[in-house]
């Protein structure tokens, strides 16, 4: 007797159909019928050992592909594991889908007690997704396939939570046909990009200020910045959009008082695909300070006028509407405006933080031992913030960090998310001690896998930043010593290589060694005070 497909197996079909290559999860009692399909299909799946870990690890493979990054996970506890990771993805405005099952139907919202049961699980995740919807109609996930990858390619991209009722997923499936992905090009105001234009072109001295919804962009933010004489700023979802090679990119270097009196001090300020929030300068007691015009250009257009109205605003995607702004720009007389200069002026005064300086030996043994094509995933730690910062970078979605949400934990997963979407390209993940210890089981399904890391753990015994957050107000650190981990020997024990290193040449000398390898390897960095 021919078995009658059931909306599980369904539905992986319909994920095939709109590309879908990886998912990551845990298989449960009530996601059964989605990994019969999963079983039956073409996609590749990836265990992780902890859902959050499953999070994290399809925001890493969104970050280096700008495709969604997939999670199957189940009702209740499935969800709530992997609600850090759908947040930080929405924080940082990268797509992610996904998939859980939910209580039967006819226990939807009841109450009653039943395994996994959550008051409103859709509710739960509304606030953090593009959109979140119980699906008890499956006739109804084709269009909502369709919806949220128009949102990933057209829109601001966010996290979609789609959760279907056991019950559902276990009725056999009607007849389910893809719909196209239909990705319109932007309808650009060309009153607006005309008015852009001709601010840039009166101005003198522009300011460029880039942000990850200029990931894209590249090409074109370098050309005008040329044309206009405008240093390049990059917020840190940027870094990478433009090389810090190039004279007039002065890195992620917002979080200095050079930078910050530079744009106050600009005549014309252009923004491009940046929330001008408020973490920028969380290194610094003074905000952001924009005096002369400012030009934002946004695909989201409710963030044109929040916090700072524009005096020109553009909505679009920025490598549209930055293109036409070129076009716009080549047919006016501009000026000469030496921006190299002021560009090296401003460079010249930046001044960072002694903790920078003091982890400048380490971060140059890290950055001469990574070959160009490396992806580098960097958790919340001292270490990775200076690298975060300061270390050169020249391309675009191959530098991933939970810049805004400020997660603990997820450089090693999303280090191996990456890898799965970026096969023979090195990958390192760099963490603390105390976030490593977050997700450090993910090392587990690293081997498994067979997604060979490195993972650099800066070991200072400590939450260290927060110990020195409590001693510049004079409060006694409480609760931020952390017992002596070995993290190599840790490492061994679940199958990686392991070492421990004490100086910057033994570093440099063992991440040159891990990356010739194929198996995922530890380094332990002795960095206690």
């Amino acid at each position: 007797m021919a078995h009658s497909p059931t909306v599980g197996e369904a539905l992986v079909g319909l994920l095939e159909a709109v590309g879908v290559d990886t998912v990551f999860g845990i298989p449960g009692v009530h996601t059964v019928e989605l990994y019969r399909g999963l079983a039956n299909s073409s996609i590749r799946h990836i265990t992780p050992r902890h859902e959050q870990g499953a999070g994290f690890m399809a925001d890493g493979y969104a970050a280096v592909t700008g495709r969604p990054g997939v999670c199957f996970v189940i009702t209740g506890p499935g969800v709530t594991n992997t609600v850090t990771a759908i947040a930080q993805a929405y924080h940082d405005s990268r797509p992610m889908l996904v998939i859980s099952s939910a209580m039967d139907s006819a226990e939807l919202g009841m109450g009653r007690g039943g395994l996994h049961d959550l008051p409103d699980q859709q509710a739960l995740t509304a606030t953090i997704c593009g959109f979140s919807k119980i699906v008890t109609d499956p006739e109804e996930l084709p269009e909502l396939l369709q919806r949220a990858y128009t949102m990933f390619e057209m829109g601001r991209p966010r996290p979609v939570h789609l959760s279907i009722p056991t019950d559902v997923l276990a009725q056999p499936s009607p007849r389910l046909e893809p719909l196209s992905i239909v990705v319109e090009p932007s309808v650009l105001d060309s009153a607006s990009i005309s008015a852009a234009a001709d601010t840039l072109a009166r101005a003198n001295r522009v300011m460029m200020i880039l942000g990850g919804g200029s990931l894209n962009a590249g090409s074109a933010t370098t050309a005008i910045a040329e044309l206009v004489g405008s240093p390049i700023v990059l917020t840190g979802n940027a870094k990478g959009v433009v090389s810090t090679l190039h004279p007039l990119c002065l890195g992620c270097s917002l979080p200095t008082e050079a930078v910050l009196d530079a744009i106050r001090d600009a005549d014309v300020v252009l923004a491009v695909g940046t929330e001008l929030s408020s973490l920028e300068e969380l290194s610094l007691e003074r905000e952001l300070e924009i005096r002369g015009e400012l030009v934002r250009i946004d695909v989201d257009a409710s963030r044109l006028s929040n916090p700072i109205a524009p005096g020109v605003g553009v909505c679009g995607d920025a490598s549209t509407v930055l293109a036409a702004l070129l076009q716009e720009l080549s047919r006016r007389d501009l000026g000469t405006v030496d921006g190299v200069a002021r560009a090296g002026a401003i460079r010249d005064a930046i001044r960072w933080w002694p903790q920078v300086d003091s982890h400048r030996p380490w971060m140059d043994a890290i950055g001469s031992s990574l070959p160009e094509d490396s992806v580098v995933a960097v958790d919340s730690t001292q270490l990775g913030y200076s690298l975060h910062n300061t270390l050169p970078w020249n391309h675009p979605r191959s530098w991933l960090a939970p810049y805004g949400y400020g997660t603990l934990g997820p450089a090693l997963p999303m280090a191996i998310g990456a890898k799965s979407a970026v096969g023979g390209r090195p990958v390192v993940a760099v963490a603390g001690d105390g976030g490593a210890l977050f997700t450090i089981a993910e090392l587990a399904a690293s081997m498994q896998h067979r997604l060979p890391i490195v993972l650099l753990v800066w070991n200072n015994c400590a939450y260290q930043e927060i110990t020195d957050s409590l001693l510049r107000v004079d409060a006694r650190p409480i609760g931020t010593e952390l017992s002596s981990v070995d993290f190599a020997l840790l490492g061994r024990s679940l199958g990686c290589n392991g070492v421990r290193v004490a100086t910057p040449d033994e570093l440099s000398s063992e991440i040159t060694q891990a990356l010739a390898t194929n198996t995922t390897t530890v380094v332990d960095v002795s960095a206690a005070p």
